[in-house]
C-alpha cells in the first residue's frame, strides 16, 4: 500500500510561495521550514516591510492613473487602468491579510489531512507535490512569457511612432513618458523613477496572475483529498458494512468539508475581486484583440494575453467547480447501501453531504460551481457587445496623436 507521509499541501506549496515572496507577497518567515510550526508573521520584519513597500507604490500609481484619466476624456482603456490598479492592489492587501493568518490556516490544514497521509488513504495518479507544483510553474512561466511580448510589442509601437512621427530625443526617454504617462508627466525621466515604476509594473503583472493561481492551487488541495475519500470507499458500493466504520469515515469526510467552509470565510474577498477582474478584462482584452492591429507582435501579444487570460480564469473555475462535484460523489456509494446495512451514520453523512456547500464562493454571492461558469460567459458576451457597440473603430493610422 502507498502512504503519503512527505504529500502534505504545505510540503507541496512552499516553492510556489516562495517565488510569490519575490514578488512582494506572502510575507510570512519561515517558508523553508521543515513544518508548518515554523511560519510566522511580523510586521517589524524585512519581507513585511518590502510588502508595504509595494502596497505603497501601487497606491500612489493608482491615484496617478485616476488623476491623469480626470485630465482627459474617459475611455475604456482609461477605465481598464484604473480597474487594473484597484484591482491588484486590492489583491496585494488581501494576500497581506492572508499572511497574518497563515500560520493558522496551514496549522489548520495540515490538522485535518493528517489522516489522508496515511493507510488506509493512498496516492493515486500523480502526487499532490506533482500537480501543485506543475500548475504553479507553468503558470509563472506563461505569465513571464505574456511580460516579454508586451515588452516586444510597446518597443515595436514605440520605434514605429518615432520613425513615423520624426520625433527627437532619447528612445528610452520618450518610451516611458508614452508608456507611463500618469508617472512621467509629473516626474521628469531619470534612473531611479524608472527602477520604480518597472518593479511596481511586474508586481502588479504577478499579482494579477497569481491571484487566479493562488486560488486554483488551494481547490487542487482539496479537490485531492475529496477524491482520496472517494476512492476509499468507491469499491464498497452495495456492500454491507458496520456503522463504526461509517461513523468514522464521515469523521475523516467532515474534516475536509470543515476545511473548505473554514478557507472560503478567509479567501471570499479574494475570490470576488479575482473574478470580477477576470470578466472585465477577458472582455477588454477580447475588445482590444478585434481592434488594434498596429503590428505583427501587438497582435501576437494581445491574442497570447487574451487566450493566457482565458486559461487560468477557466483552469481556477474549473478547479474550484470540481471540489463541490468531489465532495458530493460520496452519495452514490452511500444511497447504495443495503438496507440490511442502513445506520444513522449513514443517514447523516448523506443530510451532512445534501445540506453543506462544499464550495468556495466570493462571499456567498455566488459559489464556484459549474454554473458559476455560464453565467460569467453570457456576462462577458453581453459586454462585449455592448464595448463593440459603443466605441469607434480605432484609427491605427493616427500614432502621432
Amino acid at each position: 500500500m502507498n502512504s503519503l507521509p512527505m504529500d502534505d499541501f504545505w510540503g507541496a506549496l512552499k516553492p510556489v510561495i516562495f517565488v510569490a515572496q519575490i514578488f512582494t507577497l506572502f510575507p510570512v518567515q519561515g517558508v523553508l521550514a521543515k513544518d508548518v510550526y515554523g511560519i510566522n508573521f511580523r510586521w517589524r520584519s524585512l519581507r513585511t516591510l518590502y510588502s508595504l513597500f509595494f502596497v505603497v507604490l501601487a497606491f500612489i500609481a493608482l491615484c496617478a492613473q485616476i488623476n491623469l484619466t480626470a485630465l482627459f476624456t474617459v475611455t475604456t482603456g482609461q477605465v481598464a487602468g484604473i480597474l487594473y490598479f484597484g484591482l491588484n492592489l486590492t489583491g496585494a492587501i488581501c494576500f497581506l491579510i492572508i499572511s497574518r493568518k497563515w500560520r493558522a490556516m496551514m496549522i489548520r490544514w495540515k490538522s485535518q489531512e493528517d489522516v489522508y497521509l496515511r493507510p488506509p488513504y493512498r496516492v493515486y495518479g500523480r502526487s499532490l507535490k506533482f500537480k501543485i507544483r506543475l500548475i504553479g510553474f507553468s503558470v509563472i512561466i506563461l505569465a513571464i512569457i505574456e511580460d516579454l511580448l508586451h515588452v516586444a510589442s510597446s518597443i515595436k509601437i514605440h520605434h514605429k511612432y518615432i520613425n513615423f512621427c520624426n520625433v527627437t530625443g532619447t528612445f528610452w526617454e520618450l518610451y516611458y513618458n508614452r508608456e507611463h504617462p500618469q508617472v512621467f508627466k509629473y516626474v521628469s525621466y531619470n534612473l531611479p523613477t524608472v527602477l520604480l515604476v518597472e518593479f511596481t509594473h511586474k508586481v502588479y503583472l504577478f499579482i494579477w496572475t497569481f491571484m487566479d493561481l493562488f486560488i486554483t492551487l488551494i481547490s487542487i488541495g482539496l479537490l485531492t483529498r475529496f477524491e482520496q475519500f472517494y476512492q476509499r470507499i468507491e469499491h464498497l458500493k452495495g456492500k454491507s458494512k458496520p456503522e463504526v466504520f461509517w461513523a468514522e469515515v464521515r469523521g475523516d469526510y467532515t474534516k475536509i468539508s470543515s476545511l473548505v467552509t473554514y478557507l472560503d470565510e478567509i479567501l471570499s474577498p479574494m475570490i470576488l475581486i479575482t473574478c470580477a477582474s477576470d470578466v472585465f478584462f477577458i472582455t477588454f482584452q477580447l475588445y482590444m484583440t478585434v481592434r488594434m492591429k498596429t503590428t505583427s507582435i501587438t497582435t501576437i501579444y494581445y491574442r497570447f494575453s487574451l487566450i493566457f487570460l482565458i486559461f487560468r480564469a477557466l483552469l481556477m473555475l474549473l478547479t474550484s467547480s470540481h471540489v463541490y462535484v468531489a465532495s458530493r460523489k460520496p452519495l452514490e456509494i452511500l444511497r447504495a447501501v443495503p438496507m440490511s446495512s442502513w445506520t444513522t451514520s449513514v443517514q447523516r453523512f448523506i443530510n451532512e453531504i445534501l445540506t453543506i456547500d462544499n464550495a468556495l464562493s466570493g462571499h456567498r454571492f455566488f459559489y464556484l460551481k459549474k454554473s458559476v461558469i455560464l453565467a460569467m460567459a453570457g456576462t462577458l458576451i453581453t459586454y462585449e457587445l455592448v464595448m463593440l457597440s459603443e466605441e469607434k473603430p480605432l484609427d491605427s493610422s493616427n500614432i502621432c496623436g
